[in-house]
């Protein structure tokens, strides 16, 4: 999974020159979901991470360049959300807000109710 993994990143521009931290970071996952084509190759990926009691992070979701715009991400995001739901885990997710009307399809929602968001950039 770790070599087909990195493939993947590499074709959307997320170059990662360590085998071992996306190792570390696979091996940490609560789950993910894949996408194959025909010949078994990955072309769609999402990896989460989670508590297991309350709260799933969706930490990537990527689809190989030469298979975007094939409803390959919102399958993989149905399925996400189906498999999140039988476990009633609350998914949170963070994105570019160039993406922001892709997952409001699936009813996320920017955060209003009190809860504030930080991070700390390095």
């Amino acid at each position: 999974m770790l070599r087909i993994t990195h493939n993947l990143l590499a074709t959307i521009g997320w170059g990662n020159n360590s085998n071992e931290k996306l190792s570390k970071s696979l091996d940490l996952s609560w789950g993910w979901i894949t996408a194959r084509d025909v010949n078994d190759k990955l072309v769609g990926f999402v990896q989460v991470l989670s508590d297991g009691i309350k709260h799933a992070y969706i930490l990537r979701l990527l689809v190989h360049k030469d298979y975007q715009g094939n409803r390959i991400g919102t399958q993989i995001v149905e399925d996400l959300m189906t498999w999140l739901d039988e476990n009633k885990l609350n998914p949170i997710l963070i994105t570019k807000p160039a993406e922001e009307s892709f997952y409001e399809k699936f009813g996320f929602r920017r955060e209003n109710n009190g809860f504030i968001s930080l991070f700390k950039w390095e």
